[in-house]
């Protein structure tokens, strides 16, 4: 192909996993003295709804958004079915690029972050206030901002780009969801939990690309995309702390501000957040100017091995791998930057490295030496796995791999994740005692987890009933992970009897899970089954769905251990038992026989117990049932509870269930109708 539209195309750039990249002009400009970035549309995903939503927005903003700050482009079409748009060719570099040679900047180093983020801001805060034709906000947030997707020119512009995931107020556009790949580390945590965003989920972003120009470094690292977003998620700021003698004196609270965990602590606009840097500006003296940063920018790009002018419309184009395929990544043409660059180029943004699998094997096989002092082997690990699971193997069951000595379960960093955080005792020793214990025939889970959510305990909650066991792991009285020996509840069988991944794949997946330290999000993730983003909101629903089979059980034992955490690397989420439990049993209610239950019980008395004045404000139940569950204070006849006409034996009795399952009221009957199906 030599032409696309109205412009001869000069070279490829780059063959990414969405689009291609060329350098161009326009036919007529004989000269070439007006280069052009043209980005069209892969073949395979010229039938994609989603890519193609992401295209045609970004095409109708762009006809909205004119601004210095941002990168204009200049016109969309459609060749041969494939979509394209061209955009202004920025001479210079990308801002990732332009932090890897921090070293030839390194004395004006926090004039130049600030002046680079100041005009990202500027760009921000336009495009947050930006209006149609009709003068309605659109209230446009980026939502991928990030290093690759701000441009440096030679002559000191700062351009942002690339706003085809942007959430768009407006039903001209079309909604878009798609989380490009390698954008974590620059994601607000809001976005990370998969919650609604808006403007000031990009001032954090701005906020993290500002901290990793001052302090050199990547802010958010770890041995995933998951382990980023967890720290996200958890406001860890902890390369923000130990590099804090790198900041002048007022600027790390500026930084603080902009990376707040909640939102509502962060500057609410990027103007706020422009004008705390321009007052800070002002304490050092004068600001830089836009020929002083151009010429830090020209300095870098005469230190850079390329012999031309880089193009960095969607981030540093690597060149030089002519016909090599990367990471999925084909690149193409023959001269500009270094293979060192491309590679850094790949990588850039701290996306953790996908594994190839291509040339994955298995990694060896296990053998178990069980109670009964049998041998089971060789097997492999995700047989092991779910043995564990089941209870079968503990934490210190011999275990032997390809054939060394045996050590214990856990000594193998691949399992250990894998093993109970806390296996109940029957010794007697003092330390080892549960805090509390009890028969969930006498004290429901529903009624449990709601004493455990009011006196803000920290702990595991450990119920067992004929083999089958959860572990509720509570923190000031918030359920932060729910654990189950149940294989059927594992994260892999979740995700495929919710159709999120094919059984095939699961089994893909789990050959290859010893390569990834027994991490099966890792996994996923690195096969590219789930995005990070993905299978977060999945383990979420899992461990709401475990915690919602816990509510089901009728009969067993409790015990809770005041103290124990769960495990470190153990994805936390953050569940109301107050809300998780009333959601439940309003349900059961709606669905439960109440006539019959009144029927059983009205001989009976009941009485409100002390957890109804420290929980039911909080229930937020309908007003009805609130007042019926108030109406007695003392021992009270269950005949006795139909005080107005309005009042039926069906309504009584699902206050019945709701008030007596749930521990508001207790009961002198010596079983429970519902318990006893």
């Amino acid at each position: 192909m030599d032409t696309i539209g109205k412009y001869r195309l000069e070279r490829k750039l780059a063959h990414g996993g969405m689009a291609e990249i060329f350098l161009a002009h326009a036919i007529d400009d004989t000269a070439g003295n007006t280069p052009v970035v043209i980005k069209q549309i892969l073949p395979n995903l010229a039938n994609d709804e989603r890519f193609l939503a992401m295209f045609l927005n970004e095409a109708q903003l762009a006809a909205i958004m004119q601004h210095e700050n941002i990168v204009r482009v200049l016109e969309f079409g459609e060749e041969n079915g494939l979509l394209y748009m061209v955009m202004d060719f920025v001479d210079g570099l990308d801002c990732w690029r332009f932090s890897k040679r921090s070293e030839l900047w390194e004395s004006q180093r926090t004039s130049v972050a600030i002046y680079i983020i100041r005009q990202v801001l500027n760009a921000l805060s336009y495009a947050h206030n930006v209006t149609d034709v009709n003068g309605e906000l659109l209230q446009v947030v980026h939502r991928d901002l990030s290093p690759s997707n701000i441009y440096l020119s030679r002559d000191g512009g700062v351009k942002l780009g690339d706003f085809g995931i942007a959430r768009i107020e407006s039903n001209r556009f079309r909604p878009v969801e798609i989380i490009p790949k390698g954008k974590y580390g620059y994601m607000a945590p809001e976005q990370v939990e998969g919650r609604p965003v808006d403007m000031r989920a990009d001032v954090y972003s701005a906020g993290v690309v500002l901290t990793e120009l001052l302090i050199q470094q990547q802010l958010f690292t770890g041995t995933s995309q998951l382990s980023i977003m967890l720290d996200i998620r958890d406001g860890r700021l902890d390369r923000l702390e130990k590099n804090a003698e790198k900041l002048p004196a007022g600027l790390k609270q500026i930084l603080e501000i902009a990376l707040a965990r909640n939102p509502d602590e962060r500057y609410h606009t990027a103007w706020e957040f422009n004008e705390a840097l321009l007052m800070y500006e002002s304490t050092m003296g004068a600001p830089l100017t836009k020929a002083q940063f151009a010429a830090q920018v020209q300095h870098v790009l005469s230190h850079s091995s390329s012999s031309k002018s880089v193009n960095s419309d969607i981030g540093a184009i690597a060149k030089t791998l002519a016909g090599k395929e990367i990471l999925g990544v084909q690149f193409t043409g023959s001269d500009g930057v270094t293979a060192v660059d491309a590679l850094e180029d790949l990588f850039s943004d701290g996306t953790p490295v996908t594994m190839s699998t291509e040339h994955l094997a298995d990694d060896g096989k296990y053998w178990a030496q069980l109670p009964n002092k049998s041998i089971l082997g060789p097997t492999p690990f995700a047989h092991i796995v779910e043995l564990i699971y089941s209870d079968k193997i503990t934490s210190e069951t011999p275990i032997s791999k390809n054939g060394r000595n045996y050590r214990a379960a856990r000594e193998f960093e691949e399992l250990v994740r894998h093993l109970p955080v806390h296996t109940p005792t029957s010794t007697h020793d003092e330390v080892n005692q549960p805090k509390r214990r009890g028969l969930l025939e006498i004290e429901s889970p529903s009624n449990t987890l709601l004493t455990l959510a009011t006196s803000g305990d920290t702990g595991a909650l450990i119920c067992e009933h004929d083999g089958h066991r959860k572990e509720v792991y509570v923190r000031n009285g918030m359920a932060v992970y729910v654990g189950s020996n149940e294989s059927a509840e594992l994260l892999g069988e979740y995700l495929v009897e919710k159709g999120v991944i094919e059984r095939m794949e699961l089994e893909m997946a789990l050959a290859l899970l010893p390569k990834f330290h027994g991490h099966l999000g890792d996994t996923l993730i690195a096969l590219g089954m789930l995005t990070a983003v993905e299978l977060f909101k999945h383990i979420s629903g899992q461990i709401e769905q475990r915690l919602a089979d816990l509510l089901l059980w009728n009969k067993g034992k409790y015990e809770f251990f005041e103290g124990v955490e769960v495990r470190k690397g153990v994805l936390e989420v953050q569940l109301d038992l107050v809300a998780a439990v009333r959601d439940d049993l309003l349900t059961k209610m709606h669905r439960i026989g109440g006539r019959r239950i009144f029927e059983t019980l009205e001989i009976q008395n009941v009485c409100p117990t002390n957890l109804i004045g420290a929980v039911i404000d909080r229930m937020h139940l309908p007003v009805p049932l609130y007042n019926k569950i108030r109406a007695i204070q003392n021992w009270c006849p269950v005949s006795a509870l139909l005080f107005h006409p309005d009042d039926t034996p069906e309504d009584i009795g699902k206050t019945l269930f709701f008030s007596i399952e749930s521990g508001l009221w207790t009961c002198d009957a010596s079983a429970i109708p519902w318990h006893m199906n």
